[in-house]
C-alpha cells in the first residue's frame, strides 16, 4: 500500500493544506529550473516563429539555432537578448500552470489508482491519465500567461509583461488571451502525461531492480528526470510547434485590414505539412530537447526536495 503523506510540518499555518504544499513545492522547483534555461526556450520559440513566417513568405528561417543566438547576443547582449525576454511571464507560469500540473499529479494519480479505473495496482495508464489531466486543466486555466510568455520571447513590441496583457485585451479582446487554447491543452496533456508517467515509472523500476539497487535520493531523481525529459519532448514536439505558431499570431498580424482571423492549429499544421513536410513539426527540436532534458534534471530533483521539506512524501 502507498504510504500516506506526512502531516504538515510542526509550526505550519493551519490553512496550508496538502494540495497547497504540493502546488508550492512544485512551483518553487520549476521557477528555479525555468529561469536557468530560459535562453534555450527563447531560441526554440524564435526558431519556430521564424519557420511560421517563412511558410507565410514573410521571413526566412535562420540557418541554425546558433545563428539565432549569435544575432540576439550581437544586437542586445546575453541578458537582454536571450535571458530576459519573457522571463517574468516564465516565473508567473512556473507558479501557476507548471506548479499545478506537477504538484497535483501525485494526488490525482492516487485517486485514479484508488478508483480502480484501470484495474488493480499502479498502472502506466493511470499515470498517463493523471499527468494528462493536470496538464490539460492547468493549461486551459492559465492559457493567458502562456500567450504573453511566447509573444515576449518571440521578439514582441510589448514594453512589459503587464503591458502585454493590457495590449492584447485592448486589441484582440479577452479571447486573445485564450488564443490557441485547444492546441495548448493538447501539448500540455501530451507533455505532462509523457513526462510524469515516465518519471514515475522509471523511478519505481529503478528502485525495485535488485541489480541496480537505486535508493531514494538525488541520483535516482536525476536519472529518472533525464529519461522523462527526452521522452516527453519527443512526444510533444509537434504540438509544441503548433502551439507556438498559433499563440504567437495576433488578429492584427493576420488580418492585414481584410477582416481575416488568425489561423487555427489545423490550418497552421496543414500549411506546414504542405510546404515543408512532417519534419517542419519538429523544427526547434534540438534547442527544445537541450532545454527540456536539463530543465527536468534540475526541476524534478528540486521538486522532490521541496516536497520533503514541506512534509510531503516523494513522488
Amino acid at each position: 500500500a502507498r504510504v500516506m503523506p506526512a502531516p504538515p510540518p510542526r509550526g505550519a499555518a493551519p490553512w496550508v493544506s496538502q494540495w497547497q504544499r504540493e502546488w508550492l513545492s512544485a512551483s518553487l522547483g520549476c521557477a528555479v529550473a525555468d529561469t536557468l534555461f530560459n535562453p534555450l526556450e527563447v531560441l526554440k520559440v524564435r526558431r519556430q516563429v521564424a519557420m511560421g513566417g517563412a511558410a507565410n513568405g514573410t521571413s526566412t528561417v535562420p540557418s541554425s539555432t546558433f545563428a539565432l543566438a549569435r544575432t540576439a547576443i550581437t544586437e542586445k547582449g546575453v541578458w537582454r537578448g536571450l535571458w530576459h525576454p519573457g522571463l517574468e511571464a516564465t516565473v508567473y507560469r512556473a507558479f501557476s500552470y507548471t506548479g499545478f500540473r506537477i504538484g497535483l499529479y501525485p494526488s490525482v494519480r492516487d485517486a485514479i489508482s484508488a478508483s480502480k479505473l484501470f484495474g488493480d495496482g499502479d498502472t502506466i495508464s493511470a499515470k498517463v491519465l493523471a499527468g494528462a489531466a493536470t496538464g490539460a486543466v492547468g493549461s486551459a486555466v492559465f492559457n493567458p500567461i502562456d500567450v504573453v510568455r511566447i509573444r515576449m520571447q518571440g521578439g514582441s513590441p510589448y514594453t512589459s509583461t503587464l503591458g502585454a496583457f493590457r495590449d492584447i485585451v485592448k486589441k484582440e479582446g479577452i479571447a486573445g488571451l485564450w488564443r490557441g487554447y485547444g492546441v495548448c491543452m493538447l501539448r500540455a496533456a501530451t507533455l505532462s502525461g509523457a513526462q510524469l508517467a515516465t518519471y514515475d515509472t522509471v523511478k519505481r523500476k529503478l528502485k525495485r531492480s535488485p541489480d541496480l539497487q537505486f535508493k531514494e535520493g538525488p541520483f535516482l531523481h536525476f536519472t529518472a528526470s533525464l529519461v522523462s525529459g527526452i521522452v516527453a519532448q519527443t512526444v510533444t514536439q509537434p504540438a509544441d510547434t503548433l502551439k507556438t505558431l498559433v499563440m504567437a499570431s495576433s488578429s492584427k498580424s493576420h488580418a492585414s485590414g481584410k477582416g481575416l482571423t488568425p489561423p487555427n492549429a489545423i490550418a497552421v499544421a496543414t500549411r506546414l505539412l504542405q510546404q515543408n513536410g512532417p519534419k517542419a513539426l519538429y523544427r526547434g527540436f534540438w534547442p527544445a530537447a537541450a532545454r527540456q532534458g536539463p530543465v527536468m534534471v534540475i526541476q524534478m530533483p528540486l521538486v522532490e526536495q521541496f516536497r520533503k521539506a514541506m512534509g510531503l512524501e516523494y513522488f
